[in-house]
């Protein structure tokens, strides 16, 4: 049974599943209880989900797109109904109210306001500049590390914490996957090891860590935090390789390893908005099955949240509602 052969790109589900599992549990600090130091892969997370909204954007030309401000609202009208249907799930059941500017500005947190600009960044780039993409990253680099220099090492929260400055560290993730993403054509033609492509995956995150780790206990190295984003850059791009190769499709060829992955990866926004209402310690006599319990729960709210979107999305249309497309799988 060839599910794979409809053309979806493997890699992608599977990086958008790994970057569900990791941003989730970067945040489960509360459930780890004394063993909280093990909530953690968030930054890899959001660099994977930055890579993959990178990757396919610049699949098409934007000459195709129809112009900015067309291409634009199709990406507002994929972002903000979601946030528009947490907002209305946490008035309706946390009794949390919000004005509708602090929706629209706040709602999703520093990662919708800052995937909204990502994205004005990425068409005129993609319409522009798209073959120079691997030089804007070289540029964007440089500006991390200046930025990072003149401001002496003290960035609000660390490279990947509070403020702006990560805005432009993720920057280099998301162009990583634009430049994969218009170059899918080219690299499907080359053949790629699994085990040498998961090996420098697996090498790059441990160095990645290994900044983490060691830094903080010196503090005369520490400004060398900045260069952890390198080595995280190497892991995105390997880990996409290893999980667009042919041995994952045939991974993913089986009925429920492809739903399990496809159906939560492709929950990813509405579970990062919908989460943080269900991250408790009432539950921590029974861990670690307290982890699997709420992530179960998440997932199941963040499906509901997508079909109140897609409800949303629908009504401000004039077509009749879709109701299989509301209450869609994926």
């Amino acid at each position: 049974m060839k599910i794979i052969a409809n053309g979806r790109n493997a890699g992608i589900d599977i990086l958008k599943f790994l970057a569900v599992l990791l941003i989730t549990n970067s945040h489960m600090e509360p459930l780890y209880g004394e063993y909280s130091k093990l909530a953690t892969g968030g930054a890899i997370g959001d660099a994977l989900f930055f890579f993959c909204s990178g990757f396919t954007l610049l699949m098409k030309p934007m000459s195709s797109a129809g112009g900015f401000l067309n291409w634009y609202k199709r990406r507002i009208n994929r972002i903000y109904p979601t946030v528009f249907a947490v907002a209305i799930i946490s008035c309706l059941i946390w009794d949390h109210h919000f004005d509708i500017i602090s929706i629209i500005v706040e709602g999703g947190g520093w990662f919708v306001q800052c995937i909204m600009v990502y994205y004005i960044l990425l068409y005129f780039i993609g319409y522009y500049l798209k073959q120079k993409v691997l030089w804007i990253i070289s540029l964007t680099s440089l500006a991390c590390f200046i930025w990072y220099f003149l401001m002496g090492g003290d960035v609000s929260g660390g490279v990947y914490g509070w403020g702006y400055f990560r805005w432009l560290v993720f920057l280099n993730f998301m162009l990583l996957g634009a430049y994969m993403g218009s170059e899918e054509k080219n690299m499907k033609e080359r053949e790629r090891n699994f085990v040498k492509d998961f090996a420098f995956a697996f090498g790059g995150i441990i160095i990645f860590y290994m900044f983490f780790i060691f830094l903080p206990q010196n503090e005369s190295l520490r400004f060398l935090e900045v260069f952890s984003f390198i080595p995280l850059l190497v892991a995105v791009y390997y880990l996409y390789h290893w999980g667009n190769n042919p041995k994952m499709n045939k991974l993913l060829n089986h009925p429920q390893i492809y739903f399990l992955i496809r159906f939560i990866g492709g929950l990813c926004l509405e579970i990062y908005l919908i989460q943080g209402y269900f991250l408790t310690d009432l539950f921590n006599m029974i861990f670690p099955l307290n982890l699997l319990m709420i992530f179960l729960v998440i997932v199941i709210s963040a499906y509901v949240t997508r079909c109140l979107a897609r409800t949303l999305s629908q009504t401000c249309k004039d077509e009749p509602y879709d109701i299989k497309k509301i209450v869609a799988l994926f």
